[in-house]
């Protein structure tokens, strides 16, 4: 954030000056100990699966994503502080980077995206490895230069041999095999062209233009055709019942008093858990917080409530029924009044608990699939469980990064799912 200018002062002076460099090393310690902090309090289901790896850090940091691949990091930054940490800090280098070519020539070609992002992959890569190095032990580090000189001799005598030689390289051909015009086999048919393949869990999933469908003979008939289905048309069905807990006149839950903090989850959701856990957004000037639960089924009787809390979020203390919907409200306390939410005028924030035979499927298909996630996903999504349906989309896109169709079913579904 820094001017080119005391950029470079700063620079100087923290290659003289020992007590400024280690309180600079220092709180370079405690962010990261804040990091680790701050990923160790969330929970199993805050946390991220799976981080962004350095090349997608760097050329994002870079501005070398496209729309589809920058908005699914920039999802990835909410549920992980580390490579959201990570990818700051680049792009603080790369614009430091940007300011000192400036400076250095007023004429010349501008650095493009993808040659600043390789710049910045080796820079922190080279660090990486010196900082090992320095880590070693004395004698080893001695030992590991003299060994990496006589790599680097050895690996140029091997190059100026290939140069040498590499005229006298001769590809042998083989012999043309004899013409058998009166031959009475005929030849196999030609294969229709591929137009789409995915990796997922260690197979290749393939569809044709005929429609034919490989890289799926372990899974059952029924999953097949969902998976099918999804890779024709682009598209990811999720359960009829999400629609019937969510009010299409509502697409924030809350009261009508604009102070009243929002409910985030679950709303218009189906949950696996017999005992959810219920989030909301904080208020400003709240002393404390009650989830009351209901059964719509018995005139909204409440079947279960919190004690006075004080963070924003809370994990119901008893199993509700599976299979059973149900609404949940949030009452404020404040110095000064009392607030509900949702209001008397606001939907209610309706939702299910899985059933018990579904919940039993998946149980046994996770299991199963052995990290298949495109039909561990879909399945999810038809189950309706929305949130487990976009993590498995997303290590599937993850996994295949150049994929247009695995994009498309996560964008597909993130769009169908709504966040309060």
């Amino acid at each position: 954030m820094l001017e080119a200018s005391e950029l470079l002062a700063l620079d100087d002076h923290l290659s003289t000056c020992p007590d400024c460099c280690e309180r600079w090393r220092q709180a370079t310690s405690r962010v990261t100990a804040l990091l680790a902090l701050q990923a160790s309090l969330q929970g199993p289901d805050e946390a991220a699966t799976t981080h962004l790896s350095s090349e997608q850090l760097t050329i994002y940091a870079a501005g070398g994503l496209d729309e589809i691949d920058r908005e699914l990091a920039e999802s990835h930054f909410e549920v992980c502080p580390q490579c959201e940490a990570q990818a700051q800090w680049l792009k603080a280098q790369a614009a430091q980077g940007a300011a000192a070519e400036m400076n250095s020539a007023s004429t010349g070609p501008q650095s493009s995206p993808a040659i600043l992002s390789r710049r910045l992959m080796v820079t922190s890569y080279l660090s990486s490895l010196w900082d090992r190095f320095l880590q070693l032990p004395s004698t080893l580090r001695v030992v590991g230069a003299v060994a990496m000189s006589a790599l680097l001799v050895l690996t140029f005598a091997l190059w100026l041999r290939a140069e040498k030689d590499g005229s006298a390289i001769v590809v042998p051909h083989p012999a043309p095999s004899p013409s058998t015009p009166h031959s009475s086999i005929l030849p196999p048919p030609e294969p229709s062209p591929i137009l789409l393949a995915l990796s997922d869990g260690g197979e290749t999933i393939t569809l044709d233009t005929q429609g034919n469908i490989a890289g799926l003979d372990s899974l059952p008939a029924a999953d097949r055709q969902r998976v099918k289905a999804s890779l024709s048309t682009g598209k990811v069905k999720i359960s009829k019942a999400i629609e019937q807990l969510r009010d299409p006149a509502a697409s924030i839950m809350g009261s009508p008093s604009a102070t009243a903090p929002p409910l985030r989850t679950p709303v218009g959701e189906i949950v696996a858990s017999e005992r959810p856990t219920f989030r909301w957004r904080p208020l400003a000037g709240a002393i404390s917080y009650q989830i009351i639960i209901s059964d719509p089924a018995a005139s909204y009787q409440e079947v279960a409530s919190s004690p006075q809390l004080k963070g924003i979020h809370w994990t119901v203390d008893r199993p509700l029924k599976r299979g059973h919907v149900y609404t949940w409200q949030i009452i404020v306390r404040t110095a000064d009044e009392e607030l509900k939410a949702p209001g008397p005028e606001a939907p209610a924030a309706k939702f299910k608990v899985l059933d018990h035979a579904t919940a039993s499927k998946l149980v046994r298909a996770k299991k199963s699939y052995a990290g298949r996630r495109l039909a561990l996903g879909l399945l999810y999504a038809e189950a309706g469980l929305l949130d487990e349906a976009e993590r498995e989309l997303e290590a599937l896109v993850a996994a295949n990064p150049r994929s247009q169709i695995a994009k498309s079913l996560w964008l597909d579904l993130r769009s169908k799912h709504q966040r309060p």
